[in-house]
């Protein structure tokens, strides 16, 4: 058994027939799009560049986004005129939102009626459609590249002919009045160039978008709005249209990088769009190989890895992070602006790449914190005179602030930091704890001068739960935070070797923090909203996100404070809800629910609230759903955030289950398997040799441990203690096997 175990766990193989039921299917067009919303759309996209793709048979239109696409308004501005400005329109939004680049259109006449099919396959991450009518039948294979912000469509005739005219058009479809754009032809190719802002200065986003038949002679022109590429497309023929999606963020001269790259595709050919495709599906391959669950359950594992690709399309480390609605926005007005909403949804989907051992994906994060915080100081100092960072609900990119609105509540800063200390404790990446330990400082300093020492307790005044629910004292979700955001500091300061002198106070403020407030309700004791002001809401998950994201209850916690938690979750219901989706399911698993209804519960979302992109849509944004599925499953199958192992510790224990390369706390990647009712094994790799705890899954039986595939010895307890080295792996056994 050793030997297999070790050879099954060394990669994860991608078995294509069990991707088969994970596809998107479309018999109709899509209904919502444009929109200023979540689209119900086949999705696209590279992390940068999205697509989503709307319209009839005969006039598909990609509706193509970008991350960095957004309007400025303190362009010209100095930073004191800016900070004024933002002053004076407290409460106003100011402007900054993210804005849709333009669309391709594909103009078939000859598919006019035509029968609709089209299938977003997500392991391949590309869109197969199927036209037909008594005139022509088309099939189009359409993939942004992973490699290049390339949208490459392929087009083959598979009987009858027809002409086709590729139409690009800048800005909202639908409306000419476009500003701040040109357009032309140009060495084969029809292009626009667009600016998100009015003016020359060199801060304006620019975006240039240049398409190219490839494959067949086309002829071009400049339609005043528009401008098209047309061909002729017959029975056993194939064409290909690239299109390529350039800002001044990746290259300073947009419009020549569009053109540039179109010339590298022509040159290689339909040929050369293969190899481009193969590497196009490797780095998907590679992505889908960081882990894996097996749940014996297709639909919840077609959602969990449907949420994967909504993130692996959206988010990339080194470029712009993606706002609510990621990078398929489809209207220049987006609802929420777009915006980086930061009391859950912009740190929401990032939630299950920490556990799913996708670090690289999420270490673009606190790019946006990081540029903020300068800006997030001095509204401390000057809207609340203390030390520390003030965030309002809505930010951009790049320091931006989309609105001046705080809604009454303290703690976005602090729940900004959930996703800084996950990467931390999950990695122990030092470099990264050294770049966000600033930020995390300053949320410190915050809470140092905000909270009110009184009567021996620390309290926190004036910190509304709710959006403006004007509530008194201490809610529950901000003192949740104040002990996530000290403990971290405490650990932080010893790894680093940072500010020893001020761990007594972190300490003295964690020893002497008002309680979570209780209350009564059918009979329980569960956790109140606030000690004074809102009791109870029937909507949201916040009085249970101390418990998830922030961490700070859990299955070794206090046999009363477990309690409390799971009869709060019992209580709440909130298994269909606006806002709860992304945490609810998750705090429920980490305080163990019943797992069988938490299946159940879970599948029902996925089957009454999912779309036929994949996606899992509750109303309350767009991306930050995706997080529901696999941070619940997750919990389910791992846990690791009060610093000790537990394998399967919300699992049903008579249903299998399997999971490969789970990350922990600590810097571990952890793989095993559950079959009749037990864990057949552990397998853990220790990146950073920390020591390892662990509950053990074979309490009255020893534990026999190979490292590096060589029998060492055999622990027994209740609980492991075990030493690790760097890059050491360990394969732990039911001792008497």
């Amino acid at each position: 058994m050793e030997a297999k175990v070790w050879n099954d766990q060394d990669e994860i193989i991608i078995r294509e027939e069990q991707w088969k039921d994970r596809t998107g299917v479309f018999r109709r067009p899509p209904a919502r799009i444009p929109t200023d919303t979540w689209t119900d759309a086949p999705l696209l996209g590279n992390g940068d560049v999205g697509v989503a793709i709307g319209g009839e048979a005969c006039q598909q239109t990609y509706y193509i986004g970008k991350n960095d696409f957004w309007t400025q308004p303190h362009l010209g501005e100095s930073g004191e005129q800016r900070v004024d400005r933002l002053l004076r329109d407290n409460g106003r939004r100011t402007g900054a939102r993210i804005i849709t680049v333009g669309q391709l259109s594909l103009l078939m006449p000859a598919l006019q009626d035509a029968s609709y099919l089209l299938e977003q396959d997500i392991l391949n991450a590309e869109t197969r459609s199927s036209f037909r009518n008594d005139r022509a039948h088309i099939e189009i294979c359409s993939w942004v590249s992973a490699a290049s912000n390339v949208l490459v469509t392929e087009l083959s005739c598979e009987a009858g002919e027809l002409e086709l005219s590729a139409r690009l058009h800048a800005g909202e479809s639908g409306t000419d009045e476009v500003f701040h754009y040109d357009n032309g032809v140009e060495a084969e190719a029809v292009w626009f160039r667009y600016a998100a802002n009015p003016g020359s200065l060199p801060e304006v986003r620019r975006v240039a978008v240049a398409s190219r038949v490839i494959g067949a002679d086309s002829q071009s022109k400049w339609l005043f709005q528009n401008v098209e590429a047309s061909c002729k497309l017959r029975a056993g023929e194939r064409l290909a249209i690239v299109t390529a999606i350039v800002s001044n963020l990746d290259e300073p001269d947009c419009l020549r990088g569009a053109l540039d790259r179109l010339g590298e595709y022509a040159a290689e050919g339909l040929d050369g769009l293969e190899q481009r495709k193969r590497e196009h599906r490797s780095w998907w391959r590679e992505y889908w190989s960081a882990s894996s669950v097996e749940i014996g359950d297709p639909v919840l594992e077609k959602y969990y890895y449907a949420s994967y690709y909504i993130i692996g399309s959206c988010m990339r480390p080194d470029k712009t992070q993606p706002g609510l609605f990621g990078n398929w926005v489809t209207t220049d007005r987006p609802k929420w602006t777009g915006s980086y909403t930061m009391n859950y949804n912009y740190e929401s989907p990032y939630f299950g790449l920490y556990t799913g051992n996708r670090i690289d994906l999420a270490s673009g994060y606190a790019g946006p914190l990081l540029a903020f915080l300068p800006l997030g100081k001095r509204l401390a100092r000057e809207k609340l005179s203390c030390r520390g960072i003030y965030m309002p609900v809505e930010l951009g990119p790049d320091g931006m602030i989309c609105s001046m609105m705080y809604h009454g509540q303290k703690s976005n800063a602090s729940f900004a930091a959930v996703n800084l200390l996950m990467h931390f404790y999950y990695t122990y990446d030092m470099d990264y704890a050294r770049m966000v330990y600033p930020y995390l400082l300053e949320v410190a300093d915050f809470w140092e001068d905000y909270l009110v020492l009184e009567d021996g307790r620390y309290v926190i005044y004036d910190d509304d739960i709710h959006e403006r629910s004007h509530d008194r004292k201490n809610p529950i979700l901000s003192l949740g935070f104040v002990r996530m955001v000290l403990g971290a500091m405490i650990d932080l300061s010893i790894e680093l070797d940072m500010d020893d002198d001020r761990r007594s106070k972190w300490r003295h403020i964690l020893s002497h923090l008002s309680d979570y407030p209780l209350m009564e309700r059918n009979g329980k004791s569960v956790y109140r909203l606030t000690e004074e002001g809102m009791s109870w809401n029937d909507r949201n998950s916040l009085a249970v996100q101390h418990v998830f994201p922030a961490g700070m209850i859990g299955l070794d916690s206090s046999s009363d404070e477990l309690k409390i938690a799971q009869d709060t979750v019992a209580e709440m219901q909130r298994w269909s809800d606006f806002n709860a989706f992304p945490t609810y399911y998750a705090a429920a698993a980490r305080v163990g629910y019943d797992p069988v209804e938490l299946l159940n519960r879970l599948r029902a979302e996925c089957e009454s609230y999912s779309l036929p992109n994949l996606s899992i849509h509750h109303g309350g944004g767009g991306i930050e759903d995706t997080a529901g599925v696999p941070a619940c499953l997750h919990e389910m199958l791992l846990q690791s955030h009060q610093g000790i192992l537990r394998l399967f510790p919300a699992w049903p224990r008579d249903r299998e289950a399997k999971f490969k390369k789970l990350r922990a706390f600590g810097a571990f990647v952890v793989s095993s398997e559950w079959q009749n009712g037990e864990a057949r094994y552990i397998l853990v790799e220790s990146e950073r040799g920390r020591r390892l705890k662990l509950l053990n899954p074979w309490p009255d039986r020893g534990v026999k441990v190979y490292r590096d595939g060589t029998d060492e010895a055999t622990f027994a307890g209740d609980r492991l203690e075990l030493e690790t080295k760097p890059g050491e792996r360990l394969l732990l056994l039911p001792g008497n096997e």
